[in-house]
Formats: structure tokens, C-alpha cells, sequence
């Protein structure tokens, strides 16, 4: 795939047109053994896996040349039939598939173009499903280091990529595929066995699955030996070692039955499981959970395939998503649900509700696992016309996405008018509200409305002061124009399209990652490079209800050609680029494009430092080789020069330089 390149101001946009309509896309955390990054995106009739940069493939070396067969002679002629009994060969469809073929690559990266500094795509396939794919989940897999061993989660990620779908024939498939791209000659080879690429593909069925199009699908992975249904009902989880035990008040088992329980669940099974979690419509709100067992090469489906846990939901959901931090975290489980309705909740299915604590021993057998652990509510929509309504009839702003941040330890929520929000989930932030259902700090983006942005703004006492004005900045002033003559509508409009995209770095030595979210409304995507420094700010500063905010910029200089925004990933990133406030590297996805955005001040190659350094060595270099030659009297007139201006700028009171043996010239600078 060859991309469209195209430069405005600081930012170069990769464009990749589609042959099919494309519904969702992922960057897969874990990059291929020659560095490639990963990108999944599901299309009209299966799934393209793309793998960018790193080290290519190697050409494939042309077959060599046959000799020439001698010309035929009458009576010379020394061919002779052969006829091989093969009764006891197998027939050829019955042979066993043979793995495909290991690819080779080169010994360096690619070298890129001085022109366009910028990671080719080096393979690209298309695995069909027959089915339109409309959700891609990826699991959070933490990257190894001094403080997070490989031992530390499942085996399988280290060797293959691991996504679920979820397809608009109702289905849900797990497939694994090799972390390597295929070489050339395997994926140019015919397709004549069932995996032709080393994939692996387990359908849930509509039968054992939904009855309708699934809304979403995510998944997280979890230790084998995690507290059953029975175990959960004699003990609680474990806090985090991190966590104070008053802020998340449950109780904590004696060291004696902690001993005795983890014992008793290592000794029963060792391994890791895969948590599954998809939602449709059907039934007023439907939440299926699966866990199914993680081997080193494979995931294991048994048949008949069984949800983990069915949940009915009050309204359909918007948005499910499994907590960012990963296994041995007691959060990891924890599944957010939010919908239309301006209401998020928080669902472990491995916790136990206060019910089955007061409950007997029988009743808490009995019950239902499982259960709600927080929840979230937004503000109620603001009315801008002068007709009274019935408090009845009041309704909260819809919620169109929402995301986790800081390790799970904090959601960031975007509302269908342009507001959006944190909610401290653990109390942990730099301002915990009174309400702790509501946001903790808020803002705004797109053409929100004045009004809507004043009242967030203004304190307690003067929220409900009609003559309360928002500043007059170019953005306001922007916004007043437009409204000017159109009017304003008497209450907020349906949900737009709009996303949350979180990227976190995390710190070797331990400490909090850095959250880089970018959140794009509607057209207008807007970026905040780091969003704890944004909330320490806007906390400390007395309140962040300002139109965009300390931090929150508008990425300026996009262009989609007409098309809607699909879904927005992040790139992986280094510490020393995060230090420097570069950018990451983004992709958005619109219906027919994959579109890759990159800071021209971060090209592949371009190491500004480097730069630097570079000619600071060369000009030491220089000054050594003129003093040398200054000290046997070989100098010319434009070393000396060099010298001069060296001494001028350095700006000592006096310099010496040495002539000969014993011989010396004192230069003294001037006062006047």
C-alpha cells in the first residue's frame, strides 16, 4: 500500500484509500520480532492486518535458470519410464497442514526517504470471514521491564496477535494469528488449506451468543486461578498494594485463609484466561461475559460454548470497556458501562454485592455473582427556551464515549453537547468533587454552546445568574457570530459522533503514566498531551470550565475529503519524545481512508539533539586542529580569524595563545 502524502503547517497526514468500507481500527500493543507496528481494521468481508516499519522483508531471489535440453537424436534417446506403486501413500487431501513459511528479513531497518521520513507499510493482508466486521477489541498488554517480567502475563502475546470481532451476522470470533508477517512467497501461494496463514478462528455463534448485532465487544485477560463463583462468596479480592484501604472500603481476609485459599487455587490450576464481554440491544439491554483458557499458541473454545455471565441492562449500552490496568490489579476486571441515558456504571463480575456479605452462607451460594461497584451520572440538559417543562421530563446529556485513564483509576467521559469531564472513580485526583457522581472537572470542544459553557464556568453562587457572560475570546466571538441570526436551539441535539482515544506511557521506574487523549467531536479533533498535568493545573487555578481549557488544543490542518471520522488510535511513543511535548503519531479511520497523522518536528531520522551535538563536535574538532597548528607556527590567516572570533565570544577578559615553544601572544579584550 502506497500512501498519499500530504504537508500543512506542522502536520503530515499518510493517506491509504480503502477498496472497502472500513467500521473500526486498532494499533495492536505489541509490536512484530522486526519491529513492525500492528494495525487491525475491520472492513466490509474480513479483517486487514497491516504491518508498518521495522525491518522489511527480503526479496525473494529469482528460481535459477534450467540448461537447455539437448536436441533429440533418433536412437539416442536414454528416457526412461519409471512407474512407482504409491497404494500405500495417503491421499493428498488428507495430508496435514504445513505450517507456513518462516519470513526472513533484513538486518536493518528500512532507510527511508529524506523526502517523506516515513514508515512504509512492508505487508499487508485481507483475512476474510465472509461477514462484515463492525468491532475489533485488543487486550492491554503491558510491556516487559525490571518491573514487569514476561512471566507476569500469558505466553501467547509474546507469539500472536489475539483480537476479537464482532460481526454483523450476530457473531462474535476469536482469532489468533502469528505476531510475523507472512513472507512474500506465503502470501502469494494459493489458498489451499484452512489457515494458510497460521490463523486461528473460533466462532460464538448467534445460537449461544446474541440474537442481534452486537453494539461493542472488548476483552482483558485474567489469571486461571482467580476466585470462582464459590470461592468469591467466602472471600473478597484482595485490595491493591497501592490503594489506602479506606478509600475503597471492603474487607480483607486473614493471612492465615489468604494462605490457605491461594494454595489451594495454584495447586487446582496455573495459567491465564480470556475475558470476553460483548453487548447488543436485544431485550431492553443484553451483557454476555466469556472466559475461555489461554494456552502458549492458542486459545481453547470448547464446544458448547457458554457465557461466563449474562447480565440484563436496563437500557442498551453506548459504550463497555474493560478496566486499562491489567492482571495482578484487582480493578482488572471491572467492566465500564455507560449509555444514553447519562448514566455510567461500574461492573466487576468478580466482586460481591454487600447483600451477599450480610447474607448467610446458602443465600450467598444462591445469588446471582457479580455486581456493581460505582456509578456516574451526568448534568441534565440545559433548556434555552422560555416554556416551563416538568421536572418530569427532564433528561441528562447523553454520553457518547467514554474511556479509562491513569490506570483505571479515572474515566474521561464525552457528552452528546461538546462537554466533556473526569470522573474520579477512586477519589484519587488532584480535585475530588462534594458529588462523587459527578465530574471532578470539566470542559469543552466543538461550537459548544455559550450558555452551556458560562454555566460551567461560573462558581455555586452565581450558576443561576442570567447575566453571566463568557469571556470574549476569537473562539466565543466565533461561536456568537454563528449563532447570531440562526438562533439557538431549545435543547441540546441528538447525540453526535464523537470518540475518546486514551495512550498511556508508562514510566520504568514505576511512578504514574503519562495520558495522552485525544478526543475528536464530530469534524474537530482536539489533543491533551498529558492529562494529569491538565488536571493539576485547571485544579489549581480554580476551576476548568473555560471553553478548552490549560493543555486542550485543536489539532489544526486535518483534512478528511468529506468523509466522517470512524474511530481514532495512537501511535506508541517514547519517553524522550513525550520529554520534547512531540506529539504521537495518530490514526483515524473514515469510512473509505486510513489516515496516519505525523509532526513534522518528529520525523523518523531527524534527531534535532543529534543535530546539535553533531556540530558542537565539529567545531571542537576545528579549534583543536587550529591550535595545533597555531603551536607549530603553521596557521594561516583564516584559522586565525577562527580563533578571534572565539575569544570575542567567549567574552573572558583575556586569552592566550601560544606561538612556537616559548612563545606567547596575549589578546586582551576590550572594556569600552
Amino acid at each position: 500500500m502506497e500512501p498519499i502524502i500530504s504537508t500543512k503547517g506542522k502536520l503530515a497526514q499518510l493517506r491509504y484509500e480503502l477498496p472497502h468500507r472500513a467500521h473500526d481500527a486498532k494499533i495492536y500493543p505489541t509490536k512484530a520480532p522486526n519491529g513492525s507496528t500492528i494495525i487491525l481494521y475491520g472492513h466490509a468481508t474480513g479483517v486487514g492486518i497491516l504491518w508498518r516499519g521495522g525491518r522489511p522483508l527480503k526479496q525473494a531471489l529469482p528460481p535459477p535458470k534450467q540448461p537447455a535440453k539437448p536436441t533429440k537424436v533418433n536412437g539416442t534417446s536414454n528416457d526412461v519410464i519409471m512407474i512407482i506403486d504409491s497404494d500405500d501413500e495417503a491421499p493428498p487431501g488428507q495430508s496435514a497442514p504445513q505450517p507456513p513459511e518462516e519470513a526472513e528479513f533484513e538486518s536493518e531497518d528500512e532507510e527511508l526517504d529524506p523526502d517523506a521520513p516515513y514508515p512504509t507499510i512492508i505487508q499487508h493482508l485481507r483475512l476474510s470471514l465472509n461477514t462484515e466486521v463492525l468491532h475489533i477489541a485488543i487486550p492491554d498488554i503491558p510491556a516487559v521491564s525490571s518491573t514487569r517480567l514476561a512471566e507476569s502475563f500469558p505466553a501467547i502475546f509474546g507469539k500472536k496477535i489475539v483480537f476479537v470481532v464482532a460481526c454483523a451476522d450476530y457473531s462474535i470470533r476469536i482469532v489468533t494469528l502469528p505476531l510475523s508477517p507472512p513472507s512474500a512467497a506465503t502470501k502469494d501461494a494459493p489458498l489451499n488449506s484452512a489457515s494458510p496463514w497460521g490463523e486461528d478462528i473460533a466462532k460464538i455463534g448467534s445460537h449461544t451468543g446474541h440474537q442481534s448485532i452486537p453494539r461493542g465487544v472488548t476483552i482483558t485477560w485474567t489469571s486461571r486461578a482467580e476466585p470462582t463463583f464459590d470461592e468469591r462468596a467466602d472471600d473478597d479480592m484482595e485490595a491493591d498494594p497501592e490503594e489506602d484501604p479506606a478509600a475503597t472500603p471492603r474487607r480483607r481476609r486473614s493471612p492465615r485463609k489468604q494462605s490457605r485459599s491461594r494454595s489451594r487455587r495454584r495447586s487446582e490450576s496455573e495459567g491465564f484466561d480470556l475475558l470476553i464481554a460483548s453487548h447488543s440491544a436485544e431485550l431492553g439491554g443484553l451483557l454476555k461475559i466469556w472466559r475461555f483458557p489461554l494456552t502458549e499458541t492458542a486459545v481453547t473454545v470448547a464446544n458448547p460454548v457458554l457465557a461466563y455471565q449474562t447480565l440484563n441492562l436496563r437500557t442498551p449500552a453506548s459504550r463497555v470497556v474493560f478496566n486499562s490496568a491489567t492482571y495482578p490489579r484487582r480493578r482488572h476486571s471491572q467492566l465500564l458501562i455507560t449509555d444514553t441515558s447519562g448514566i455510567a456504571r461500574i461492573y466487576d463480575p468478580f466482586a460481591i454485592s454487600s447483600r451477599q456479605r450480610r447474607g448467610s452462607q446458602l443465600s450467598r451460594n444462591m445469588t446471582d455473582p457479580g455486581a456493581y461497584v460505582a456509578l456516574f451520572r451526568t448534568a441534565f440538559e440545559t433548556l434555552k427556551s422560555d416554556v416551563l417543562t416538568p421536572p418530569v421530563l427532564a433528561t441528562r446529556k447523553p454520553i457518547i464515549d467514554a474511556a479509562w485513564a491513569a490506570d483505571g483509576h479515572h474515566i474521561v467521559a464525552l457528552l452528546a453537547d461538546g462537554e466533556w469531564g473526569i470522573w474520579d472513580s477512586d477519589r484519587s485526583g488532584p480535585s475530588p468533587p462534594i458529588d462523587p457522581s459527578s465530574f471532578s472537572v470539566r470542559g469543552f470542544v466543538g461550537n459548544a454552546d455559550l450558555n452551556r459553557a458560562s454555566i460551567a464556568a461560573t462558581s455555586p453562587k452565581t450558576r443561576n445568574s442570567r447575566n453571566t457572560l463568557a469571556p470574549m475570546t476569537p473562539n466565543t466571538r466565533r461561536v456568537k457570530q454563528e449563532t447570531l441570526f440562526s438562533g439557538v436551539a431549545a435543547t441540546s441535539s441528538t447525540p453526535s459522533r464523537g470518540g475518546i482515544s486514551i495512550a498511556s506511557l508508562h514510566s520504568p521506574t514505576g511512578d504514574g503514566p503519562e495520558d495522552s487523549v485525544i478526543i475528536w467531536y464530530g469534524s474537530e479533533v482536539y489533543r491533551v498531551p498529558n492529562l494529569a498535568q491538565w488536571w493539576s493545573r485547571t485544579a489549581s487555578g480554580g476551576g476548568g470550565g473555560s471553553l478548552h481549557g490549560s493543555g486542550l488544543s485543536r489539532i489544526q490542518g486535518l483534512a478528511l475529503y468529506g468523509e466522517a471520522i470512524t474511530v481514532i488510535d495512537q501511535f506508541d511513543t517514547t519517553t524522550r519524545d513525550a520529554r520534547m511535548a512531540i506529539p504521537r503519531d495518530s490514526l483515524i479511520l473514515t469510512d473509505y481512508r486510513l489516515i496516519i497523522t505525523a509532526s513534522t518536528a518528529s520525523k523518523p531520522g531527524l534527531n534535532l539533539m543529534g543535530v546539535f551535538e553533531q556540530e558542537r563536535a565539529e567545531e571542537e574538532e576545528i579549534r583543536k586542529t587550529d591550535q595545533a597548528l597555531l603551536a607549530r607556527g603553521a596557521l594561516d590567516l583564516g584559522g586565525m580569524d577562527r580563533l578571534l572570533e572565539d575569544m570575542d565570544g567567549s567574552g573572558s577578559a583575556s586569552r592566550t595563545l601560544v606561538l612556537g615553544n616559548s612563545r606567547k601572544v596575549l589578546f586582551a579584550s576590550s572594556t569600552n
